[in-house]
């Protein structure tokens, strides 16, 4: 993969600043230190000035029958940047050594190689001067740990997202919503994950891994685990239990020459990773042809009516509801997810773009994950650049689409990604669109395919997966690149893999497609509490979201999206250009005319100003120049009859939804609430 920026920071990002202290040294970037004090791992970790840790992230092991105490620990600054700085450690025991280097880029990920060895002989030793026995080398764990503060140890986000209960079953997330929950105080075991969130609503610790090749916990399902810790939580990483597979092979009495060096590479990233823009929904995005399917093709579809009964053509309609930015899903493109177009998409392109820009609306094109059958490079490339997921050893093609094509799904740890990359950095070039929608591109998907380097073979001879996130951040740093550089945006689509160790290089998303599965059967009465927060809202990464819906009346349509989409500061992206625009529209207007621009977000579990009597009746607001936009909702899928809401004594208030003034009597205003009814309601 190339490299990107020409080593230079990009913004909003700023450059990295090192200081060597007496015992270590200090790493600040945009809105976070990482400090390492005497200590092989980070001591401290502040995120827009507040500390993450309870105490300094450790490394417990047990040698020998008996517990470590690491001494002789070093802490030595290497190569400093403005893009990054290494910094390096080291300490040892009576059997073993430790080695880290430390890498912190930019934004703010700090990837740890961690190397675990015996301790050899000193040269008094090899040369006969000083006894040469050995000392014992039996490992008998070795841990890393996480003491992360109670105040922001309230969230989790998990990928993959299987979550086991601890022995006692203090768990209770087992189902479809277990990638993200509130954490409590419960202890809970947790299988090997790539990525691990922790944290509260403003900001938080991510954990990546991208792969458990060495991993030895003495129960797959105890590879992490969540520990109370009295006053803060501790997030356990149970690298090894046991002596190394690796060391087991080898005599023990060669093993201070024998065994090999025991490598992990780990990475930890303080969020948000950079500024949460002053109004997240400044851009008005339609999204066509995603869930609801349009007839033909595009540039026909929008040049007539859209509407039955109604001759306004697509383009004028877009433009009367508010659209700024037109996203194109796949069936733009004649061949998926190709950055060579035929002559019939660059008609089709073209016409759409000059459409638009004529009435100010921007466009953004689908891309994605697949490389189609209709593609010249498919026949040759298809087994190298092929996702291969468990127990596949070869790749079946995936989706069926007009014009009649098949696809599969590719992996950016291959040698498409380059090409990808100078594919899409040609056709913004040449066709000035305005951005690029990016389906599934930033996950860290499980890939088992050795053609390109993914995955490994376990001590049974097993084909086992691995995550890899480094090569598919280096593509999005391109792809950053190429967008930004030239004022464009990349949109990307994720589903339930938050992972800002590339999405640090995106400016948007779009989530919650993998949870509409079970919304359009069955509706959203069993999402549990701290789902949306921790992985929708936005604000705890520094990324802005739309959420994802796909109508199903009456069991569950865009109303009802409003209500858990907006209650957490975020809106649902309409992708129907018929009555959910319409519907969107409408809210567009409430929260333009409130102007949300450096508006603070109060998001109703932390809502003192205004208070229901009724618990399922939930009040967020965006509060500006002493004047408030509330979202007033029914969380529950029943009526709840007439409520009161306390906070109003000398207010005027304005009900947007209905447009009326209302009255409150003492302080409470009185509302009606049948199934998810909601109210905009403006107070001064």
């Amino acid at each position: 993969m190339k490299d990107a920026f020409n080593n230079k920071v990009p913004a909003p990002f700023t450059n990295v600043e090192t200081v060597e202290t007496e015992k270590g040294c200090e790493i600040s970037l945009w809105g976070r230190t990482y400090k390492i004090d005497n200590n092989l791992l980070f001591s401290s970790i502040t995120s827009q000035g507040e500390e993450l840790l309870a105490s300094p992230i450790r490394i417990k092991a047990g040698e020998n029958g008996h517990d470590v105490i690491w001494r002789d620990i070093d802490v030595i600054v290497g190569e400093t940047t403005d893009q990054h700085a290494y910094v390096y450690t080291t300490a040892q025991s009576d059997a073993f050594i430790v080695n880290i280097s430390t890498k912190v880029e930019f934004d703010g990920l700090a990837t740890l190689d961690v190397k675990l060895m015996p301790k050899g002989y000193t040269v008094p030793q090899l040369f006969g001067l000083e006894s040469k026995e050995s000392t014992p080398t039996l490992l008998d764990y070795f841990h890393i740990e996480i003491p992360i503060k109670d105040d922001i140890a309230k969230l989790y986000h998990v990928s993959p997202n299987k979550v086991h209960p601890d022995d006692e079953g203090n768990t209770g997330n087992m189902d479809k919503y277990s990638s993200s929950a509130y954490l409590g105080d419960k202890n809970a075991d947790l299988d090997f994950a790539s990525i691990l969130y922790v944290g509260n609503d403003d900001k938080g610790l991510f954990t990546y891994c991208e792969s458990n090749e060495l991993w030895q916990p003495v129960e797959k399902e105890k590879s992490y685990q969540f520990v109370d810790g009295g006053d803060h939580t501790v997030v356990r990483m149970r690298l090894l239990d046991s002596q190394p597979y690796a060391w087991q092979d080898v005599d023990a009495k060669f093993g201070q020459y024998k065994y090999p060096a025991i490598c992990y590479r780990i990475a930890f990233q303080a969020s948000p990773v950079k500024a949460f823009p002053s109004n997240p929904y400044k851009e008005k995005l339609l999204h066509i042809d995603c869930f609801k399917k349009i007839q033909g093709d595009y540039i026909d579809f929008l040049a007539n009516p859209v509407v039955e009964g109604d001759t306004e053509i697509g383009y004028d309609r877009m433009k009367r509801l508010g659209v700024t930015t037109l996203v194109l899903h796949e069936k733009w493109n004649n061949i998926q997810n190709y950055w060579k177009l035929t002559k019939r998409t660059e008609r089709q392109l073209t016409t759409i773009i000059e459409e638009c820009h004529k009435r100010g609306i921007k466009v953004v094109p689908y891309f994605g994950y697949e490389v189609s059958t209709m593609a010249e490079i498919f026949a040759d490339n298809k087994d190298e650049v092929a996702l291969l997921r468990k127990g596949e050893e070869t790749r079946s093609v995936q989706w069926y689409r007009f014009p009649a094509q098949r696809e599969i799904p590719v992996c950016y740890c291959s040698s498409i990604a380059d090409k990808f990359v100078d594919g899409l950095e040609a056709l913004v070039d040449k066709y000035n669109f305005d951005g690029v929608y990016l389906d599934g591109t930033a996950m860290t998907r499980a890939c088992q395919n050795r053609a390109h380097g993914c995955g490994y073979i376990d001590r049974e001879g097993n084909l086992q997966p691995t995550y890899r996130m480094y090569p598919i951040r280096n593509m999005f740093k391109r792809l950053y690149e190429v967008f930004s550089s030239r004022g464009k945006i990349i949109n990307c689509h994720i589903s339930d893999c938050v992972n800002c160790g590339v999405l640090s290089f995106c400016d948007s998303l779009w989530m919650g497609e993998y949870i509409q599965y079970n919304l359009v059967k069955e509706g959203i009465n069993d999402m549990p509490d701290g789902y949306l927060r921790a992985s929708h809202s936005g604000r705890n990464f520094g990324i802005p979201t739309e959420f994802i819906v796909y109508e199903n009346r009456p069991i569950w349509n865009f109303e009802d999206a409003l209500v858990f989409a907006m209650l957490h500061g975020i809106l649902p992206r309409p992708n129907d250009i018929g009555y959910p625009l319409e519907f969107m529209s409408g809210v567009w207007k409430i929260i333009d005319k409130f102007d949300l621009d450096g508006a603070q977000f109060v998001p109703y579990h932390n809502n003192p100003y205004f208070v229901s009597d009724n618990e399922n009746i939930k009040i967020s607001a965006f509060k500006k120049d002493g004047k408030w936009l509330l979202f007033v909702a029914n969380a529950d899928g029943y009526d709840q009859g007439e409520v009161t809401i306390n906070g109003f004594d000398g207010k005027k208030i304005f009900c947007e939804s209905c447009g009326k003034e209302l009255k409150a009597e003492n302080g409470k205003l009185t509302l009606s609430f049948n199934r998810f009814a909601h109210y905009f309601i403006t107070v001064e």
